[in-house]
């Protein structure tokens, strides 16, 4: 599994321990994100059942995450070139489900005035292999920074070895 990206662990997060969120009305593929909602919560147009644009949203990109997309379902049992169709639909379901928890999390955060990873981890506690693996990968990524830590240290001290070695 490939870690260089945040999206691709959450990606890889809700396709491995994740079913299928609530199903999704029509008109809710092409919502549009309310980006200064405020406390985070849900937007007012979506609490209105309106699909009017406002000053402050703007339009998602679709596709953003397409390749990463068919080389997962690939690699879930789908067909190694899936429709574009079934690509945008998994997209669309996990950009829903990524923002609702980021709202969520924001909500949850906004008492004590910041966003952290426990945010994220309370809301996800109740689904035991899904925790499981966040704290797995968070782990890994710690073990990754203390290496990239212990490298970039070892690699100054034989740059200096290097540099006497030179003037002597």
């Amino acid at each position: 599994m490939c870690l260089r990206t945040p999206a691709r662990c959450a990606l890889s997060v809700l396709f491995e321990f994740s079913a299928v969120p609530s199903p999704i009305s029509p008109s809710r593929l092409n919502c549009e994100f309310d980006m200064n909602a405020n406390s985070g919560g849900p937007s007012s147009k979506s609490k209105a059942g309106s699909l009017q644009p406002s000053e402050t949203s703007f339009k998602r990109k679709r596709g953003v995450f397409q390749k990463e997309l068919q080389h997962m379902m690939y690699g879930f049992g789908d067909d190694p070139n899936p429709l574009p169709e079934s690509v945008a639909l998994v997209e669309d379901i996990i950009v829903e489900y990524v923002t609702d928890l980021v709202h969520k999390a924001q909500d949850t955060g906004s008492k004590r005035g910041k966003l952290s990873v426990e945010d994220f981890l309370y809301l996800i506690r109740k689904d035991t292999p899904k925790l499981n693996r966040c704290t797995e990968l968070l782990s890994m990524n710690e073990e990754l920074k203390q290496a990239r830590k212990v490298f970039e240290s070892d690699e100054e001290k034989l740059r200096k070895v290097f540099e006497a070695d030179e003037e002597s």
